[in-house]
C-alpha cells in the first residue's frame, strides 16, 4: 500500500492520540468524504478517539450506519445533502490536520496512488494475457472506484471499433473484475460517445446495446 510521507501525532491529554493517529494513517481513507471506509473502521477509531473529535467521530460513524440501512438509490443523496454530516467530515479533517499532520490533500494523494495500482493490475493482467493485443482500436480504460473499493469499470474506443471487439474488451474485463478481484459494479463499453457494451453486474451477461 502506498501512504505518503506523513508527520508524527502530538500529544493530547486524553483518549489515545497516538493510537488514533496511527489508525487514521493506516487506514487513510478515514478522513476522506465517499472514500469506501467501512463502518467497522470508524467504531475502532472511535474506540481510541481523544474526548474533543470523538462526538464527531461518533457523528460520523452513526451517519454511516444509517447510510448502510436504506435504499442505494437514497444513499447518493443521504450522503450529500446532510448537513451535520459534512460539517462533522470538516472539523474532523481539521482535527486531523492539527493533531496528527495528515491533511486531506495527502490522503487523496496516497488514495489516488493506491487506485492507480489497482489500475496498473488490470492493464497487466491485459498484456500478460496477450489480450489487448487483439484490440487494434486505441482505448482508454478506466476503473471506477468508491476509496479501494471497485465500483464498475468505463471503457472508450477512440478509433472505431471492429466487429466484436467491444464484446471481447468487456469479457476480459469481467475476468478481471469480476473473477480474480471479486468485485461488484457494471462495465460500460463506449465508441467516442456512444455506448456500444455494458454489463450490469457479475450474475449478468455483457451485452450490445
Amino acid at each position: 500500500m502506498v501512504v505518503g510521507a506523513l508527520t508524527a501525532c502530538s500529544g493530547s491529554t486524553n483518549g489515545d492520540i497516538d493510537a488514533y493517529c496511527a489508525l487514521v494513517e493506516d487506514n487513510f481513507e478515514i478522513g476522506l468524504a465517499n472514500s469506501g471506509i467501512e463502518l467497522e473502521d470508524l467504531e475502532a477509531l472511535l474506540e481510541v478517539s481523544p474526548d474533543e473529535i470523538a462526538n464527531i467521530v461518533e457523528k460520523l460513524r452513526n451517519t454511516l450506519a444509517d447510510i448502510a440501512e436504506i435504499d442505494e438509490l437514497d444513499q447518493l443523496f443521504a450522503a450529500t445533502f446532510d448537513p451535520d454530516a459534512l460539517v462533522a467530515q470538516q472539523k474532523f479533517e481539521i482535527f486531523n490536520a492539527d493533531e496528527c499532520g495528515i491533511s486531506v490533500e495527502a490522503i487523496a494523494a496516497a488514495l489516488k496512488a493506491n487506485q492507480d495500482l489497482i489500475q496498473g493490475e488490470l492493464v497487466q493482467f491485459l498484456e500478460d494475457n496477450n489480450i489487448s493485443s487483439l484490440w487494434t482500436g486505441d482505448v482508454n480504460i478506466s476503473l471506477v472506484f468508491d476509496g479501494l473499493t471497485i465500483q464498475g469499470a468505463q471503457v472508450t474506443f477512440l478509433t472505431p471499433s471492429e466487429q466484436g471487439q467491444a464484446l471481447s474488451v468487456c469479457h476480459a474485463i469481467s475476468l478481471w473484475m469480476y473473477a480474480l478481484k471479486e468485485a461488484e459494479g457494471s462495465i460500460l463499453i463506449f465508441e467516442d460517445s456512444r455506448e456500444i457494451v455494458r454489463r450490469n453486474a457479475s450474475d449478468t451477461k455483457c451485452v450490445e446495446v
